[in-house]
């Protein structure tokens, strides 16, 4: 992969972020919050049907992970725009340690709240966060 096309990556993995983001900040309230009481549901798993957006403090807590989430997005898009964009390596390490920052801790905090799941649909954003940091290679014309 390009450096150009791991950059392009990176913008469009943002904007993902911050539109989920943005879902789980705002939808707290019924009917849109199917989408929020599924993912719950499946992060406490078995699958059934025992998670609801029922409880203010869930709703709360769903209002501040979804503005964490874009600013994670946002994050990884000034960043990508600002320095990885010119100077690869940099940018690379700003994004990974925030990144892996987020991953662990998230990671822990599901595992201690009953959630080990959700560390491994965490996966579903940090792999396409990170794969292009990885798979970048320098853009032939600029050797």
């Amino acid at each position: 992969m390009t450096h150009m096309a791991s950059v392009q990556w990176l913008r469009v993995i943002s904007w993902c972020l911050i539109v989920i983001g943005c879902y789980f900040s705002w939808a707290t309230a019924e009917p849109v919050n199917a989408l929020s009481v599924m993912f719950v549901d499946l992060v406490f798993l078995p699958i059934d049907g025992a998670q609801t957006y029922a409880a203010q403090e869930t709703r709360l807590l769903s209002a501040i992970a979804g503005g964490v989430t874009v600013g994670l997005g946002a994050a990884v898009l000034s960043v990508t725009n600002a320095v990885y964009l010119v100077d690869r390596e940099r940018g690379r390490r700003i994004i990974m340690t925030f990144m892996l920052a987020w991953f662990i801790s998230d990671g822990i905090g599901s595992a201690l709240a009953g959630a080990p799941f959700n560390a491994v649909v965490n996966c579903l954003i940090l792999v396409p966060v990170i794969y292009p940091l990885l798979a970048a290679r320098p853009d032939p014309s600029s050797l």
